[in-house]
């Protein structure tokens, strides 16, 4: 995790002057150890005000979580297992040891972006105004109102849904992927291999090797996919984006792919030449 430098704001003084304690901490001490923990040079702070900022952080401390104030956001990082915090939106997130989540101060004007590492639990407040957006190092995650859980670090994200719809789109290759109750999606970075899974049916994307792995996926699913991947555009019948398709593809091209699905499927999917 980057170094944090941390800055006293308004509303930082407004909360460790009512929670403060005089007598309670030794704010030298206290400071000193925070400093340290935070990797921050040790000074001369001889302040009153800075005393009761090291009086806050403790005080978080003990209750499962560090919260740092910075110039452009916040940052909270759990320091135990189920962590529980609600985010300005009234948003609930359940953090596990380790996990970190930042958002800046523009956080509910227009969206609600956070950025997370770690393993969170979202309960996320509908607001169809405002999107509620999880970025990891490889995936960004959108909802409207639901629950999930996020699990990422630089190279894995892991989503798994457990009501709502959530847009699910990998960097590489980007994909919108939509998920429901009951979906997981797991997003390599590393070897670009993307697995989704809903009961009944899954499919792997690997575009190392443009290579697909469908197994009683729907057609509507599968003609999206293809489409985002390959940058062309597919038509599918309504009447058949019902059916479901099982089959794998190595380094195939695009008109062979949907030849061989129109062929096992009777099928009528066509490829709309560019203009």
């Amino acid at each position: 995790m980057r170094p944090l430098k941390v800055y006293k704001t308004e509303e930082s003084v407004r909360f460790v002057a009512h929670h403060y304690q005089p007598g309670r901490f030794d704010s030298r001490k206290t400071w000193a150890q925070v400093g340290k923990r935070l990797g921050i040079a040790p000074r001369r702070r001889s302040f009153p005000l800075l005393r009761r900022a090291a009086a806050v952080v403790i005080i978080l401390i003990t209750a499962g979580i560090w919260y740092l104030t910075t110039e452009s956001g916040d940052t909270f990082i759990a320091g135990q297992d189920r962590t529980q915090f609600t985010l300005p939106d009234d948003s609930r997130i359940e953090m596990q040891k380790g996990a970190i989540l930042e958002y800046d101060k523009h956080f509910d004007k227009e969206e609600r972006r956070v950025t997370i590492q770690g393993e969170i639990a979202f309960a996320v407040a509908r607001d169809e105004a405002k999107p509620f957006i999880v970025s990891t190092p490889a995936a960004q995650i959108e909802v409207l109102g639901t629950e999930f859980t996020v699990r990422a670090d630089d190279d894995e994200t892991r989503l798994s849904v457990a009501s709502g719809i959530v847009r699910f789109t990998p960097y590489d290759p980007v994909i919108p992927l939509l998920c429901t109750a009951g979906m997981t999606v797991y997003n390599n970075a590393e070897t670009r291999i993307i697995n989704v899974s809903s009961p009944g049916s899954e499919m792997e994307i690997n575009s190392k090797t443009r290579s697909f792995t469908f197994n009683n996926m729907g057609l509507g699913e599968i003609v999206m996919v293809l489409s985002r991947f390959y940058n062309v555009q597919i038509e599918l019948p309504e009447s058949e984006s019902h059916l479901t398709f099982s089959s794998s593809f190595t380094k195939g091209n695009i008109n062979e792919i949907i030849n061989i699905i129109n062929f096992t499927l009777d099928t009528h999917i066509t490829i709309i030449p560019p203009r």
